[in-house]
């Protein structure tokens, strides 16, 4: 069962400088409060919807929402309302479901690369870290029943963010040499193959 709904929560309180209450004429004795809306599953706040506002008498205890109210009045607890932000932990389950999707591609890409190191195909492109620090790319040019063989890109880059201005197919050595499957796992394993284009 799904627990959802919706909860005020106090944001901010004034006393009203200019109004009078509409109740008791009581002069000073208004206190505007300031309310942000927000839907919640299960109690964790998913994202904010409206702000309201109340005013009540310290003398009558007469409580008015914004649309019971006289009009100047009523302009007061705009203004306060516009001048008044809310917390950021309202939108603390838009931020979980992000983290949790996030993941989820992640986790999906992780999956998928572990695959296609399993099962290499002609044509993968294996990025990786060669030991002075820069970056260069393989490309899978024939597949045995343990090893893979591999034609190298004869450039490399220094920022692996960049790899793929390198990855280009006249960029590719006419040699290669084999890599068996096992050597190729522990490549990956170590972060020395880094990505895998498919």
């Amino acid at each position: 069962m799904i627990i959802y709904g919706g909860k005020a929560v106090h944001l901010k309180s004034e006393r009203s400088k200019k109004t009078t209450c509409p109740s008791c004429g009581t002069q000073g004795s208004l206190i505007l409060s300031v309310y942000r809306m927000h839907a919640h599953i299960f109690w964790i706040p998913l994202f904010p919807t409206v702000k309201r506002g109340t005013s009540q008498c310290q003398h009558c205890k007469n409580i008015l929402k914004t649309k019971e109210m006289p009009e100047s009045l009523k302009r007061e607890c705009e203004s306060l309302k516009n001048n008044t932000k809310g917390p950021i932990w309202q939108f603390a389950g838009l931020g979980i479901i992000a983290v949790l999707i996030t993941w989820g591609i992640y986790a999906d890409g992780e999956d998928k690369k572990l695959e296609y190191i399993a099962s290499p195909q002609v044509g993968d492109i294996y990025e990786y870290k060669i030991e002075i620090g820069s970056y260069s790319t393989l490309k899978v040019i024939d597949v045995s029943n343990d090893s893979v063989f591999v034609s190298p890109n004869e450039y490399e880059i220094n920022r692996k963010s960049k790899i793929n201005r390198i990855n280009t197919p006249k960029n590719y050595s006419k040699s290669s040499y084999g890599i068996s499957k096992n050597e190729l796992k522990k490549m990956y394993d170590s972060g020395e193959i880094f990505d895998i284009n498919r």
